[in-house]
């Protein structure tokens, strides 16, 4: 446990983010977040951290941001999918990652910890279980996103042999409690909601936000400097986890696969001419790939322990009652 040690953590008020703030808490870290004028912050307002306003793009105010700090964990960048092609994507998640890790370097941290994506390990067909080993084959795709945490992989590598002590740590897609953006928990609400159930192509890892988030912190604690740990759980396709989540919710449904062709003309086109769309296009890009994972490396090294498939789900669906998004 740690004995009142600063943490400098970027998006720390997000999803993922407020649940590495509450586990260093809970492990005794004391945790100061950069967070913006307009930042949503109900999510660690009653923590009781320290909040510093600047922007990752604001390399003054990372700096005051991390003066004094003992450790940082960089997670803030691009979370919609209505942004991950925009104009300030690549600035954000490549210059702004930049940004915060060399100030980690100017200042002496004794650890850096950048999240990555477990997006940098999609493909158009399933390429069996991915490891920290394994080559991106997402570049000139178009796929911004993807290639722009790529990009960061490459640099955090480069810093780390400029002397930088930081290890990487790739969340899987995560659901849980608390994800009242619907980054992940959006396709499950409607499944649930919907008539009738409808999936894509694809498939993924995926994992618990508690079991990531404690993830990301024992990354912090045991990892071994210039490494990578995937955090994922269970693999699956879209049409599984789907099928789990609406058997765990009691239906009796089950999901339709769309052709991946037709459903991308149609939520394009739909999009392009305004009208109402089930998924922004991007969404349907990066969850008609595949990115099975295995979290064996952080299992072994870092003492990483996700939950069985079942209980993410049992845990995302009583949240989902809870608030009121789904039926009883």
């Amino acid at each position: 446990m740690a004995d009142g040690e600063l943490v400098f953590v970027t998006g720390g008020h997000g999803f993922v983010g407020s649940w590495v703030v509450k586990a260093l808490l809970a492990r005794g870290y004391r945790v100061r977040c950069l967070v913006r004028a307009t930042s949503k912050t109900h999510r660690i307002d009653e923590l009781g951290v320290e909040k510093v306003v600047g922007d990752i793009l604001d390399t003054e105010s990372i700096a005051a941001g991390m003066t004094g700090a003992d450790y940082c964990i960089h997670l803030a960048g691009i979370s919609a999918y209505k942004d991950m092609h925009s104009e300030r994507a690549w600035p954000t998640i490549v210059d702004g990652t930049a940004n915060v890790l060399e100030a980690a370097l100017a200042e002496g941290v004794k650890r850096a910890v950048y999240i990555g994506s477990g997006m940098v390990y999609g493909s158009p067909e399933p390429r069996g279980e991915c490891d920290e080993t394994t080559p991106f084959v997402l570049g000139d795709t178009g796929l911004v996103y993807a290639e722009a945490k790529h990009a960061n992989e490459l640099a955090v590598a480069a810093l780390a042999e400029r002397g930088l002590d930081v290890v990487t740590a790739i969340p899987m897609e995560t659901y849980g409690p608390q994800d009242d953006e619907f980054l992940t928990t959006g396709y499950l609400k409607e499944a649930i909601n919907g008539w009738p159930a409808l999936a894509t192509r694809g498939g993924t890892s995926f994992a618990h936000v508690e079991d990531v988030a404690l993830g990301v912190v024992l990354s912090m604690e045991k990892g071994t400097k210039g490494e990578l740990y995937i955090l994922g759980g269970d693999n699956g396709t879209v049409k599984e986890i789907i099928d789990l989540c609406l058997e765990v919710a009691g239906q009796k449904k089950r999901a339709i696969v769309l052709p991946t062709g037709l459903t991308k003309f149609v939520v394009n086109t739909l999009f392009k001419l305004g009208l109402p769309s089930p998924e922004h296009p991007n969404a349907i890009e990066y969850g008609t790939l595949f990115a099975f994972a295995t979290s064996e490396k952080a299992k072994r090294e870092l003492g990483y322990d996700p939950r069985p498939g079942r209980e993410v789900m049992e845990s995302v669906i009583a949240w989902l009652r809870e608030e009121g998004h789904v039926k009883k």
